[in-house]
């Protein structure tokens, strides 16, 4: 069985990239492309906290569904990273000052990492997070693979 790689995202951002949330924004670029669990870890992004109400808002769900699904300590869902460019990279549309930038979830002077084919978890998933990139324990990759075994795009087995 291959081990999937994860990223922790804390929340509400998590919850975010399971409702369409398109662009993860890091200050360091990532080669990786492919399939990625995204882990909620169980602290909470103290800017998030104010910004939940917009949130919630461009996700679809009221303040009270967002709250409902504010796990923590979990993996939610499964992702591929399909492309990394810097906000100012001169080689994508998002680079000139007064330029749209290339999603609404982007954040200027960060590193965007595109998501694609997001497919969250029915059932949270317990686990211990990480910085970076990490790998899955054998055992969480299992649950997690299992929940996603009818997913529209293949994962590693």
């Amino acid at each position: 069985m291959t081990t999937l790689k994860a990223l922790s995202v804390r929340q509400p951002w998590a919850l975010a990239i399971c409702h369409g949330k398109d662009t993860e924004n890091r200050t360091r670029p990532t080669r990786h492309r492919g399939p990625i669990a995204i882990h909620a870890p169980k602290a909470w992004d103290d800017v998030g906290r104010f910004t939940l109400l917009w949130i919630a808002d461009m996700i679809g769900l009221t303040p009270y569904q967002a709250a409902e699904r504010d796990h923590r300590g979990a993996v939610l869902a499964v992702a591929e990273i399909v492309g990394c460019h810097r906000h100012r990279d001169s080689t994508h549309p998002c680079h000139a000052d007064g330029a749209p930038i290339c999603s609404p979830w982007a954040a200027r002077g960060y590193w965007h990492w595109q998501l694609a084919n997001v497919r969250p978890l029915q059932h949270p998933v317990p686990a211990r997070g990480a910085a970076g990139l990490w790998p899955l324990p054998p055992d969480v990759t299992a649950a997690v693979l299992a929940q996603t075994e009818n997913a529209q795009s293949p994962l590693p087995q």
